[in-house]
């Protein structure tokens, strides 16, 4: 090999053997790179064995099936006792995502709170954003409205009740008979006595002479209104079943049927307790005084006040009959129309009576009123406030809308468990937020995202304690709730890491082999280019030797 040849040969090796080395130096960092990658997955897999996740354990049972959501706290059901948990931040306020913010801001409630409990307008509104923003049914938000606003849910008070207690004058009382009480009473003809006897009841609007086997149901808003005069009917008849007979009948009727149909109907709206019940007790003994009048040995004579006398009537002629009872609602009691100058039986017997069930319910009305604020109670002219006495009804003074009453509405069966317990759930939630404020968080749906910033101690579980008040405190103190090891998002780690490690390990044999094919093309190249400089110098030497000799 000549001297220029070998010095081309050389610079080759050289270069070849530079770029194998740093080849190699290339190849070594990315190995150190894979062992870095390694190890952090190492870590990362070592981390997720720790993994943990919350679950809600209502039943104490050791479930772990469910998982813990926002919806599960703040929807009502068995799970939650139908009392909202709420998701608060460290100011208290409520967390709520976009539907319930909607609510929120259709009932007016700002972000910073009330500071104070709101009006029952406030809350239906609040439900009626509920129901807009598509939490709850139209039938689940009427049904709510309807039941009285629990101002105190979530503040020691009770829950939400189906019991409406207001109080009304004479006509509020009227109105909320008319549209809740369904309580009929019945007549039915004839009305047999002990003795065999029977007296015929007729209806006004039905003055027919035949009056057998026919029924009438009437109600308590018709007996404290004028719009339908309400009376009973009865005539003497023949023989000793005369007009004093009759009213006697029709007295121990009402007296055992009628009086109290009249407290049971009452009671069931007007608030009953101790002081009540003594009103209904008083009202119910002078009313009877009224119709039997009670003499003091015992005696009972109905009293009749007269109210026409006509020559030639006739127990069946109906126009005497209609004369008597376009009269008797002038009158509190029994009243009545007789033949003139007739013999006393035959007086006694061909008379048309009635007795106006409007004035008897009103009186008993005016009874309870004048027990509950005392029968020393006078008008503003020194007169008894209340006054009831049989006979001319210009010398009663019966309730007007100057009379106050508390009364009691029951939604009974039209309202279940269900309704009272979403109503009871909504109350305490718009409580907390009207009282706390809030915040909108369109995250919080996100279970993963409402677990982290509980266990990152950034957002707080708010519940009511056996005190009726909310409490805020953190996650774990719930007894509810539970922490407990994610063994699928371990198992999906320990997938990952032996996934990537693989991975690793195929690329770092990759690099090894790589590695080692260029050691030994390195180690070829520091022999040949060793070689190829000794043959550079012998050729140099032996020049040298050539041209000194």
């Amino acid at each position: 090999m000549g001297l220029a040849a070998g010095q081309a040969r050389l610079l080759t090796i050289t270069a070849r053997k530079s770029d194998c080395e740093y080849e190699s130096m290339r190849l070594s960092h990315q190995k150190i790179a894979l062992a870095r990658e390694l190890s952090d997955l190492s870590n990362e897999y070592q981390n997720s064995l720790n993994q943990t996740k919350l679950v809600y354990d209502y039943y104490g049972t050791g479930d772990t099936s469910t998982p813990l959501s926002y919806g599960l706290l703040m929807s009502p059901s068995v799970l939650n006792d139908y009392l909202p948990v709420t998701i608060t931040d460290s100011l208290g306020r409520v967390t709520l995502n976009s539907k319930y913010a909607a609510a929120a801001r259709a009932a007016g409630i700002p972000q910073e709170g009330l500071g104070t409990l709101p009006s029952e307008g406030m809350r239906n509104a609040f439900i009626q954003g509920l129901y807009t923003s598509g939490i709850l049914t139209k039938n689940t938000a009427d049904k709510i409205t309807s039941l009285p606003y629990s101002q105190g849910a979530g503040f020691g008070g009770d829950i939400t009740s189906s019991v409406v207690t207001k109080t009304g004058n004479l006509d509020s009382l009227i109105e909320m008979l008319e549209e809740n009480s369904t309580n009929q009473f019945h007549f039915s003809n004839p009305i047999p006595d002990d003795d065999g006897k029977k007296s015929w009841i007729e209806n006004p609007d039905d003055l027919k002479n035949d009056v057998s086997q026919k029924t009438y149901d009437i109600n308590i808003y018709d007996l404290l209104t004028s719009e339908k005069e309400i009376s009973l009917s009865f005539q003497g008849g023949s023989g000793s079943h005369n007009v004093d007979d009759e009213t006697k009948i029709i007295a121990d009727y009402l007296t055992s049927q009628f009086i109290p149909w009249l407290e049971e109907t009452l009671g069931s709206v007007l608030n009953i307790n101790d002081e009540t019940q003594a009103a209904f007790d008083y009202a119910n003994t002078e009313l009877v005084k009224i119709l039997l009048n009670t003499g003091t040995d015992g005696t009972q004579t109905p009293p009749i006040y007269q109210i026409a006398a006509h020559r030639g009537i006739a127990h069946s002629t109906s126009k005497y009959r209609k004369e008597e009872q376009s009269k008797n609602q002038n009158y509190m009691g029994f009243s009545m129309v007789r033949q003139k100058n007739a013999g006393v039986g035959k007086n006694k017997r061909h008379s048309q009576g009635s007795i106006n069930l409007n004035n008897l319910t009103q009186a008993y009305l005016t009874l309870f009123a004048q027990a509950m604020t005392g029968p020393a109670s006078k008008d503003i002219d020194g007169t008894p406030k209340y006054q009831v006495v049989a006979g001319d009804l210009n010398s009663n003074k019966l309730v007007t809308n100057d009379s106050f009453f508390e009364y009691t509405l029951n939604m009974g069966s039209t309202v279940s468990s269900d309704d009272i317990g979403q109503a009871t759930f909504y109350d305490s939630l718009f409580n907390q937020i009207c009282a706390n404020g809030w915040t909108e968080n369109n995250n919080i749906e996100d279970n993963e995202y409402l677990q982290e910033m509980l266990q990152s101690g950034m957002l707080y579980i708010s519940k009511m304690k056996d005190d009726g008040y909310y409490y805020q405190a953190n996650y774990a103190t719930d007894a509810y709730i539970k922490e407990i090891s994610d063994d699928t998002a371990i198992a999906q780690a320990e997938a990952k890491y032996t996934t990537e490690k693989a991975k690793l390990n195929s690329k770092e044999e990759t690099l090894d082999l790589k590695m080692k094919n260029l050691d030994t093309e390195i180690s070829s190249l520091s022999t040949e280019y060793d070689t190829v400089k000794n043959t550079i110098s012998k050729n140099i030497e032996k020049s040298f030797k050539r041209y000194n000799a």
